[in-house]
């Protein structure tokens, strides 16, 4: 069974990690806002772009830039500090779709210039 993920948000943060004999990846860790009548709350996907395409990508994706990315979700169980059990949310990316005006384009294109 295939299945892919869309997540939509902003980048809060964005490295490049480049290793000799590791693969190429780019992090890049999204928020998305979501709203339930008067709570609001702030959902974090860490997204990876692998190989050439991190490489490709990574001069272009900046702080604060709203992007789509799709891909194979994982979730990553972790133990907090005080104990407790915590999740991340992992998605190695397919597809990155920048969505800032200042920057709207498919991953692949060089990014618009306004």
């Amino acid at each position: 069974m295939k299945y892919k993920l869309t997540v939509i948000g902003h980048v809060g943060s964005v490295n490049l990690y480049q290793a000799d004999g590791k693969p190429t990846v780019l992090n890049i860790d999204l928020a998305t806002n979501l709203r339930v009548g008067d709570q609001e709350s702030t959902v974090w996907t860490h997204a990876k772009v692998w190989y050439e395409r991190a490489l490709k990508l990574a001069p272009h994706v900046k702080k604060g830039a709203l992007l789509l990315i799709e891909g194979r979700p994982e979730v990553k169980g972790f133990a907090r500090k005080d104990g407790s059990i915590g999740a991340d949310l992992v998605l190695h990316a397919s597809e990155v779709v920048f969505l800032s005006a200042k920057n709207a384009t498919k991953e692949g294109d060089e990014p618009a210039e306004n």
